[in-house]
């Protein structure tokens, strides 16, 4: 359950991320170096912060598909 709750969390960070830049107007400007530097950037944060938050939420413990049967 802690994977699913991590999984939202980071679905809406993503999206005010997404959101951000659609309203800096990011897919019209992406062309122009610096512009496209800066998305990447942004880009690159948004999914580190997505691992930071995954594993604070989550813990360490992989999500199982699965569960074991203990025979």
């Amino acid at each position: 359950m802690s994977s699913f709750k991590a999984i939202c969390v980071m679905a809406i960070w993503t999206a005010t991320i997404a959101y951000g830049l659609f309203c800096l107007g990011a897919h019209e400007m992406y062309a122009d170096p610096l512009w496209a530097i800066c998305i990447a950037s942004a880009l690159l944060l948004t999914h580190m912060g997505n691992m930071f938050l995954y594993f604070k939420i989550a813990g360490e413990k992989p999500y199982q598909w699965f569960k074991k049967s203990e025979a």
